[in-house]
């Protein structure tokens, strides 16, 4: 992809997603997954890879929160609509979600430009706050009320934690792949 002043930032090909730009060498085919930075305890990775643990697990729980209310949908009631919307969100943000967050195991190029494109806000720790945050609310809409609510709940402190994170400790934020 060409370099166009009139892009968005993140999707130039050197872009890292902690505000640096660097030269991808196409020599080497670097996928731009670099390793994060340790103090001498390691606990930056543990912070990273805990995190992403907790979002898999969080995707998870949110597509089977839509799936979930998309089975009630046969029952009667006067927000079906919106309830089978609310549904199908729920499981479209779960896969791209869930998918964003495997891509920094196994980086897939096409996937990674494409989501870029689409999805660029997740590429800054407070556009994925953010959208954990609007993905929480979400999930409060929906006709499986347990699940939904506990996900909400989840999700909600998810987003403050990475919101917080992100304010203490900027340099924290997990190193985004780029193409």
């Amino acid at each position: 992809m060409e370099r166009s002043e009139d892009q968005a930032y993140w999707l130039h090909d050197d872009y890292r997603g902690d505000g640096t730009q660097e030269a991808v060498s196409p020599m080497t085919g670097d996928t731009g997954l670099r390793q994060p930075q340790t103090n001498e305890f390691g606990s930056k990775p543990m912070v990273i890879w805990g995190f992403r643990i907790v979002h898999f697990g969080l995707a998870t729980m949110m597509a089977a929160t839509g799936i979930l209310s998309l089975t009630e949908f046969g029952r009667v009631n006067r927000n079906q609509l919106s309830a089978f919307v609310i549904s199908f969100y729920l499981i479209l943000f779960a896969v791209v979600w869930f998918a964003f967050e495997t891509m920094f195991i196994m980086p897939i190029d096409y996937f990674i430009f494409h989501l870029k494109r689409n999805f660029g806000f997740l590429f800054h720790p407070l556009g994925k706050a953010i959208f954990i945050i609007f993905v929480a609310f979400l999930n409060f809409g929906v006709q499986e009320e347990s699940l939904g609510l506990a996900t909400g709940i989840l999700c909600l402190i998810d987003g403050a934690l990475l919101v917080l994170l992100f304010l203490k400790y900027p340099h924290y934020h997990p190193l985004t792949p780029s193409i």
